[in-house]
């Protein structure tokens, strides 16, 4: 009968497949195991009872959410939590809330008209009151249209909570402690809900503004009531899930599957925005090649828009139109100095270079018109000639073969009086044009915004349809790269101007321009997700994707981009997430976990590894969310369809891919993690018996029962909450529920929780409560021991297990061959007796008895119970082999 100590040296390994357990040939396999759940394996080999997660409060109206992280920097960070239609925000672990003060903004909903409001319109601005209960705002393009209102403040150097609804951005915003001023704000709104929050020291200055030439509506404003900081969003309890974002500073940009793109901004971590993400210059399709034909009313401004067949539908409005107009038409209407006309572009020889000149209401103001060119392209302006008189003049410069762009207008210091109509008209060349789409009328009529001037009011099918629109649809995903937001769906890949987030202008010269690349392989309509690596890597249904340059690390333009597949396994519609140079995704079935990184063989290239190989069936329930936390390893938290997670532990160097399950009284639905500094920050999102609750690990040095203000630390209960005294109240999240509780350093048992309370029968400094939880580990097969080759489906028996133990309750850890046949630790060590509640700092005596029996196939079980903390460095096993020799 061979006799062996058997080392089990690391607990790092996870668990395995049970096919996989009778390869007893690798160390892989040897010290992994075939249960270990809600222990935390740790890179050096440990693995200890996981650290409970704190109460921090109720998902809204209880209802399913997700959570993406905001971070601005290390100490300035966020959670945002989506659920049906709503947006909350998280800030040090509680969310925004608001105060109501006293006062009231005067007619701030624009019900019937603008009372209450000082009008402040420069000369080219017109403020007006709009049906439907707006506060309309037009600019001429230099002068602004202006409202102000001055608020009363009673409440100084209190926090001042305004909601401000933007029907049609993009609205400039002021708030000072002057008129006018912008002491505590100056921002331009876009389209959407606003939430701004000043504490001011005297009365607040409100100003509304615009210079744009269309129509702006401010729909209201108002001092928000008490209560938790809501935003509304078009994200149904069915698209929060197909979220995915991207962050530059205070913006973070969304895409979501069917949904227009929108913006999160912050001006403060109490100031939040939930806004349209708009463009005014693409991207934009092909070239129409229908009979099609469009007319607009006019060049500039609010405008119709009309077609010679049906062709629009109300799936239209919010997209963009580009016309490149037969001919050059700018015009402009002046009542202010430093006001132009856009340009016209001249080239040819002869009579081929001659346009026209239109002035009228100019005779008799005193005020003078300047006729400007500039060589090449607009900017550097020279005067040609100047008016003080109505013109309907032909000008020729005779520059033969010469780039000229002119422009007419009034410069600074000569505007005296009246409106001035002045317009430049060319029958060569084109203006290239932008429209919006604002209101539908019928299939042939629109109400549209001009948002880049037009070039001719002729009817024509030179158009393009911008490729964003309900009609046309939306990206599914974002990404930031190299410079340049990119966006991505419907088989199309489409990256901004360079350093311009907001600009997808294909026109803009050299290789700051936008791109726009059709993805020509696979099924692709869906693109799941984007990750930035050292190459931007695109998942698919059917395929990775390897977005790169034609050359090794050259930056991607709209002439250098190459799609490359990185793989052929196919992603699912969950979002993948980075590691340093590595990507993490679910396969296409959901139950695989992938991790894209680039090949050891031929540099530039990615390859793909199942990093499930081993545990084919642990994700089998379907992989429902993936997040990454770095700190105190790197671990990749999966949450499941069937409210479990699984914890994957890795570290490249030591060549560490340990996964365990976690498992708690209910069901995790989602994960968000923020950075921290001793660790990062992980919450959980948990639908348990009384609620749907936002929880947080707590850090595995609150989990050691390490001495802190006077008594030992064991955060390790769920949804704990902490508190002091005898009778606690304000249990109502565990209403009905059995706790345990740990209080001033000991484990006081457990109780039941009524009508949100339950006694302790003394009184404590210090007291947490939550629900407990068992850590079991159940080993691989054991083959040790046989003196005639493999112990394999030899009889064995485990004799005695000697256990290393640190930071470890006197009763925190349980041994045996199964769950049911478990002893605790002995409570006398060396012949001195062991307090039962004592926490072991380090745990190394002799082997202990093991009340085994003869099996072919014995196991060592470990069970921990919440909340008496323990760590495993090592066991040692006393085994006995019969050989059937």
């Amino acid at each position: 009968m061979p006799r062996q100590n058997a080392p089990l040296l690391a607990f790092n390994r996870g668990v395995v497949d049970p096919l996989a357990l009778a390869r007893v040939d690798l160390d892989r396999i040897t010290w992994s195991a075939e249960t270990q759940t809600n222990w935390i394996p740790r890179s050096l080999g440990a693995m200890m009872l996981r650290p409970g997660w704190k109460y921090l409060g109720s998902t809204h109206n209880d209802a399913v959410s997700h959570s993406i992280p905001f971070v601005f920097n290390a100490d300035t960070k966020a959670k945002i939590e989506f659920t049906a239609n709503i947006m909350r925000v998280w800030v040090d672990d509680a969310v925004v809330t608001r105060t109501a003060i006293t006062g009231t903004f005067t007619n701030g909903t624009f019900d019937t008209d603008l009372t209450g409001w000082t009008d402040a319109d420069e000369t080219g601005g017109t403020s007006a009151w709009k049906t439907g209960g707006y506060l309309s705002l037009i600019g001429d393009g230099s002068d602004l249209a202006i409202r102000r209102q001055t608020f009363t403040v009673t409440d100084t150097s209190t926090a001042h909570p305004i909601r401000i609804i933007i029907e049609r951005g993009p609205v400039l915003f002021k708030l000072g402690s002057t008129s006018g001023g912008s002491e505590y704000l100056g921002a331009s709104l876009s389209t959407g809900e606003h939430s701004i929050e000043v504490t001011p020291t005297g009365d607040l200055y409100v100003e509304f503004s615009s210079a744009e030439e269309y129509e702006v509506l401010v729909d209201s404003i108002a001092m928000e009531s008490t209560g938790v900081m809501t935003l509304p969003t078009d994200y149904s309890a069915s698209d929060i899930g197909n979220i995915r974002y991207d962050q530059s500073a205070d913006v973070i940009y969304l895409a979501c599957k069917d949904k227009k793109q929108k913006k999160i901004e912050r001006r403060s971590q109490s100031s939040w925005s939930f806004v349209d993400f708009d463009t005014e210059d693409g991207p934009f399709g092909l070239i129409n090649v229908s009979p099609v034909k469009l007319t607009p009313s006019g060049l500039t401004g609010d405008i119709t828009v009309s077609s010679n067949k049906a062709f629009f539908k109300s799936t239209n409005v919010g997209a963009l139109f580009q016309i490149d107009s037969t001919g050059q038409d700018v015009e402009a209407s002046i009542s202010a100095e430093n006001n132009f006309t856009g340009d016209i572009k001249v080239t040819g020889t002869g009579s081929g270079r001659a346009f026209s000149i239109f002035l009228s209401g100019l005779s008799g103001t005193g005020t003078t018109v300047t006729l400007q060119r500039s060589v090449n392209e607009p900017g550097t302006w020279a005067d040609v000639t100047t008016y003080t008189t109505d013109q309907s003049v032909s000008y020729n410069d005779a520059l033969a073969n010469q780039t000229m762009y002119y422009r007419i207008g009034v410069k600074t210091g000569d505007y005296v009086a009246g409106t001035i109509e002045a317009s430049l008209s060319y029958g060569a060349g084109s203006i290239t044009g932008v429209f919006k789409v604002v209101t539908f009328t019928d299939d042939q009529n629109v109400s549209a915004i001009v948002v880049k001037d037009l070039g001719s009011t002729d009817e024509t099918g030179d158009w393009y349809e911008g490729e964003w629109s309900d009609r046309r649809g939306h990206p599914t995903t974002v990404s930031l790269f190299e410079g340049r937001l990119w966006w991505a769906g419907k088989s199309k890949l489409w990256g901004s101007v360079s350093d311009a987030y907001g600009s997808y202008d294909v026109n803009v010269e050299g290789d700051t321009k936008a791109i726009r690349r059709q993805i020509g392989f696979g099924p692709v309509d869906d693109i799941h997700w984007l990750l930035p690596l050292q190459r931007m890597l695109m998942g698919t249904a059917s395929a990775e994707i390897s977005v790169r340059s034609s050359s090794l690390d050259e930056a991607i333009t709209s002439t250098t981009i190459n799609l490359k597949h990185a793989s052929t396994n196919g992603s699912s519609f969950v979002d993948a997430e980075v590691i340093d140079n590595r990507g993490i995704y679910a396969g296409r079935s959901e139950t695989r976990l992938y991790e894209l990184s680039m090949a050891e063989q031929v540099y530039g290239y990615y390859a793909s590894t199942d990093l499930t190989a081993l545990n084919p069936n642990l994700l089998n329930a379907g992989i429902k969310r993936i997040a990454v936390q770095r700190q105190p390893d790197t671990r990749v938290h999966v949450v499941l369809d069937d409210g479990t997670a699984a914890l994957f532990v890795t570290d490249p160097a030591e060549q560490l891919k340990a996964w365990v399950p976690i498992t708690t009284d209910g069901d995790i639905e989602d994960v968000c993690i923020l950075p921290g500094t001793e660790e990062d920050n992980v919450y959980y999102t948990v639908n348990r018996t009384n609620g749907r609750y936002v929880e947080k690990w707590a850090l595995e040095s609150e989990c050691k029962g390490r001495v802190v203000g006077g008594f030992a630390q064991s955060k390790c209960l769920d949804s704990f909450v902490e508190t002091t005294g005898q009778t606690i109240t304000g249990a109502g999240h565990l209403e009905g529920e059995t706790v345990g509780v740990w209080a001033d350093g000991a484990d006081r048992g457990t109780f039941t929780v009524a009508s949100g309370q339950f006694d302790l029968g003394a009184s404590y400094t210090n007291v947490l409560y939550g629900q407990t939880y068992e850590a079991d580990f159940k080993s691989s097969k054991l083959a040790y021991a046989a003196g005639m080759g493999t112990a394999l489906n030899q009889r064995k028996r485990i004799t005695g297990v000697g256990l290393i133990l640190a930071d470890t309750h006197a009763q925190g850890i349980e041994y045996g061959t199964d769950a049911d046949h478990l002893d605790g630790l002995p409570l006398y060590e060396e012949g001195k007796e062991v307090d039962s509640g004592y926490i072991w700092s380090s745990y190394d005596f002799d082997a202990l008895e093991f009340n085994g029996e003869w099996k072919t196939d014995t196991r060592l079980f470990l069970r921990a119970t919440a909340p008496r903390p323990c760590t495993v460095l090592a066991a040692v096993l006393q085994m006995v082999t019969h050989d059937k020799s």
